[in-house]
């Protein structure tokens, strides 16, 4: 079941104001909150991550206009090494820690060694059993609602058809964003008595060009398909480029993918790709930040936009972006 929200912030709930604060991939205003004087440490996994460059670049944008001082490290996927970089921060005394965890079931490892300095965790969630209110606290977005649009807007798209051949890209082994929005692809079609024969489901990890080998291995199989949901865009894209190359028509066999990406938004507006959803970099940045410095200055998340009651979240809403309404969102 979903976290309980605290804030309205749920996605038809704020179309309206997401229509006048989005300005696009990237993109992002200030938050309002003043970190002056604030010290932020950030670890990440890798360098390499698109989404995450992408997050990086506006949060270094959104850290400047707070007057936030935030410094950011790489651990290259190893555990061990974030670790050690969450213990540089306690005792090179950084007020806060925002982190994407190597692996979400190292957690517990982190915040011992973070001992009373708060850490805001991102992008790769980990068991709330062991977040805490107001100290260890994960900000996103719900990854169960990206799965559900598209398995929503695929199905509709198609004409709610009772029975469909489906096949799933999945992103890398171990990210638990992977089973959520896997699963909820396959709850709606199960709520809905839609009777789905999932042809082919394997990890395309993230990456257009895995994407496009595993099809390669998928076509020696020689099963029909109806179309391709992707838990990423460069996933759909490698899709998309392996369904061009063998001769099917990207407007009859339909492909979703996540994160409206620059490279997804000109698939979308081409017509290649069906729909995205808008995993709002922008407003994760800043909504990191702002936990970040919140926390750091001890207080409570419970003022934020999105804040959950046990106050171990903060969410920031998913959008379907389709051709009909994308250039309300991505400029």
């Amino acid at each position: 079941m979903k976290k309980i929200i605290k804030k309205s912030i749920m996605v038809f709930a704020v179309a309206a104001l997401l229509i006048a604060s989005l300005s696009g991939c990237g993109k992002s205003g200030g938050s309002g909150v003043s970190g002056s004087g604030t010290r932020i440490l950030m670890t990440l996994h890798d360098d390499a991550d698109t989404f995450l460059n992408t997050l990086v670049e506006g949060m270094n944008q959104t850290a400047s206009s707070m007057g936030v001082t935030l410094d950011i490290v790489y651990c290259s996927g190893d555990p061990a090494i974030q670790k050690q970089q969450v213990e540089k921060a306690v005792s090179d005394g950084y007020d806060a820690i925002i982190c994407r965890l190597a692996d979400a079931s190292t957690i517990l490892q982190m915040e011992i060694a973070a001992v009373n300095t708060p850490i805001v965790f991102i992008n790769n969630e980990p068991s709330s059993d062991y977040l805490k209110g107001d100290k260890f606290i994960y900000v996103g977005s719900y990854e169960q609602d990206a799965g559900r649009f598209q398995a929503e807007y695929i199905w509709n798209g198609l004409g709610k058809p009772s029975s469909l051949n489906v096949i799933i890209l999945k992103g890398m082994a171990g990210h638990a964003a992977v089973p959520q929005r896997t699963d909820a692809v396959k709850y709606f079609f199960k709520d809905n008595n839609v009777n789905v024969n999932y042809v082919f489901v394997d990890h395309g990890d993230w990456s257009d060009t895995v994407a496009y080998d595993r099809l390669e291995t998928f076509k020696l199989t020689k099963q029909p398909f109806d179309c391709i949901i992707a838990n990423n865009d460069p996933m759909a894209l490698g899709a998309i480029n392996w369904l061009k190359d063998n001769g099917y028509d990207t407007h009859k066999i339909l492909v979703a993918g996540i994160d409206a990406t620059a490279g997804g938004c000109d698939a979308i507006r081409s017509g290649d790709l069906y729909m995205t959803v808008l995993q709002d970099t922008a407003k994760q940045g800043e909504a990191a930040l702002v936990s970040a410095v919140t926390l750091a200055k001890g207080k409570s998340v419970s003022t934020l936009d999105g804040a959950t009651e046990d106050l171990k979240y903060v969410w920031v809403p998913f959008v379907p972006i389709t051709p009909q309404n994308i250039d309300q969102y991505i400029h």
